[in-house]
């Protein structure tokens, strides 16, 4: 398929996206009902996400993790680790508040879940303290189930619905206690540990978006950086910025790969 020409860098060769140039699919079947495509929201190396609407305009999020080969080896296998893995816990979660209603496995590495209308968490937002009491009430939640979210260190990962109330859709990289109290020592070491560092940066953001809502307390505890989140920064952030700068010789994904 002929790739769209925008500057002369090079394009990024189909490996450094999940679907490849394929895409997402023009139209999807969800329990009987057929929803057409209606935006892509983001397509990069792990995975492709899409909205979809059906006749009567109900909207829906399909996810695709990767299927396509990284530069001849095949990555399928992949993918459908990780979709096993955040499928479970989508399910594992279900009637949460803040988590969305799933709604279906799609192929063997996809899944559909209800489009919670909102804005990625932002610098220039400035959340109640209604919202992060929600927010803590949804960590809560996870963690009474044995999942750590793993990825609050990003704001973005926070949606704030239209509602005014925090929503979390994206679990491929938390951590799931399958077994509860009763797992291995290991495994109950590293969820205590990786549901600490989610309420580590739930202070860290609440105390950097809304300050006025904050404690003493809420501010010693944004600074409670662990050892864990010291050596990841130093071991990761020089392999962050080496991936930036060899991504910025090609060019961005295109809003659509069809």
């Amino acid at each position: 398929m002929t790739k769209p020409k925008q500057d002369n860098r090079p394009a990024q060769p189909p490996s450094f996206f999940a679907l490849g140039y394929a895409g997402l699919p023009e139209n999807l079947t969800v329990a009987g009902q057929l929803y057409r495509r209606k935006k892509v929201f983001k397509h990069d190396f792990f995975a492709a996400t899409g909205l979809y609407v059906d006749a009567a305009g109900r909207l829906v999020v399909l996810k695709i993790q990767r299927t396509f080969p990284l530069f001849g080896f095949p990555m399928a296998w992949l993918g459908a680790r990780i979709a096993k893995h955040e499928i479970a816990i989508f399910r594992q979660l279900q009637g949460i508040r803040g988590i969305p209603q799933f709604l279906g496995v799609y192929g063997p590495t996809g899944y559909v879940h209800e489009f919670i209308p909102g804005e990625d968490l932002s610098p220039d937002m400035h959340p109640n303290e209604v919202f992060f009491s929600d927010l803590a009430q949804l960590f809560n939640d996870l963690h009474s189930r044995y999942v750590a979210y793993v990825d609050t260190n990003k704001r973005e990962n926070i949606l704030f619905g239209s509602d005014g109330r925090p929503y979390l859709i994206d679990f491929q990289i938390s951590f799931w206690l399958k077994q509860g109290r009763n797992d291995n020592y290991l495994a109950r070491w590293i969820f205590k540990r990786l549901t600490h560092e989610d309420w580590y940066h739930y202070y860290k953001h609440k105390t950097r978006l809304a300050p006025q809502c904050c404690t003493v307390e809420d501010f010693a505890r944004a600074q409670n950086r662990s050892w864990y989140i010291r050596l990841h920064r130093m071991l990761f952030r020089p392999l962050i910025q080496l991936r930036r700068k060899f991504l910025a010789r090609f060019k961005k994904s295109p809003t659509e790969l069809r």
